[in-house]
């Protein structure tokens, strides 16, 4: 961010709201407004989309600047600073189940002030470009018509995209959470084996697997180890559906 970010001030006393107003003035940021109570700066929150808010603890009216935090986080995932006098255990663990972006205890210096809202603004940036990248390849994923699976280093399914789901002819409660070597097919165990060991992509080819209503369908895909500082760090699976039809003998299922 850059110094052109604009800033909430939450605090309930208007002489010290006026003087943390023109220190961050000086320091090069804008100011959108001041609120002195958790209704107040929720309502402007929602009003200004300010880049970050510096939170007093002690507010006018019935929340708290712990409450007032939790509610922006949640609803508008905006930073918090929290900048109070108040540095007692029990009030930092309430604070910290609101994952703040910096704490500052008054009296501040300028310095300490610049500090935090630099740290803070920067790992915000990062958190959403982190959870945007995320979010895109989750809905690229999503889209793709071939089944796409995923382990962990423990070999539990951690991930399954919609088609993956559609071939198996499962719900996603059913798939994530299993573990491959002991409740998938036998048949298909051997291949998973393989290319976990080796730590190299392997295809594998018909293999069946039993679904609803007796029929039984024949997968294939690639199996792509996930390597992590030389360690079997879990496994990416395509599959798709070769052939099917009805089972005459029982086979093992998914």
């Amino acid at each position: 961010m850059t110094e052109e970010s604009q800033i909430l001030v939450v605090e309930d006393e208007a002489l010290v709201a006026e003087d943390i107003r023109r220190t961050i003035h000086n320091l090069g940021y804008i100011v959108l407004s001041t609120a002195s109570s958790g209704k107040e700066a929720l309502k402007k929150v929602d009003e200004l989309r300010p880049d970050l808010v510096l939170m007093d603890i002690v507010l006018q009216g019935e929340m708290d600047g712990i409450e007032t935090a939790r509610e922006i986080r949640s609803r508008f995932n905006i930073p918090v600073v929290y900048l109070t006098a108040y540095s007692d255990g029990e009030i930092l663990e309430r604070a910290k189940l609101t994952e703040p972006f910096g704490y500052i205890i008054k009296p501040f210096k300028e310095r300490e002030l610049k500090i935090n809202i630099v740290i803070a603004l920067y790992k915000h940036k990062v958190e959403r470009q982190l959870r945007e990248s995320k979010e895109f390849y989750e809905n690229v994923l999503e889209e793709i018509i071939n089944g796409v699976w995923a382990t962990d280093r423990n070999d539990f399914v951690r991930y399954a995209n919609k088609g993956a789901l559609k071939i198996m002819r499962k719900d996603l409660e059913q798939i994530v959470g299993i573990r491959v070597l002991k409740d998938f097919p036998e048949h298909f165990k051997p291949y998973y084996l393989k290319a976990k060991k080796s730590m190299q992509p392997l295809y594998y080819k018909e293999i069946p697997f039993n679904i609803k209503d007796e029929r039984q369908i024949y997968q294939s895909g690639w199996l792509i180890p996930r390597v992590k500082d030389g360690d079997f760090n879990g496994m990416i699976c395509t599959i798709e559906t070769t052939s099917e039809q009805v089972s005459e003998q029982k086979t093992d299922s998914v």
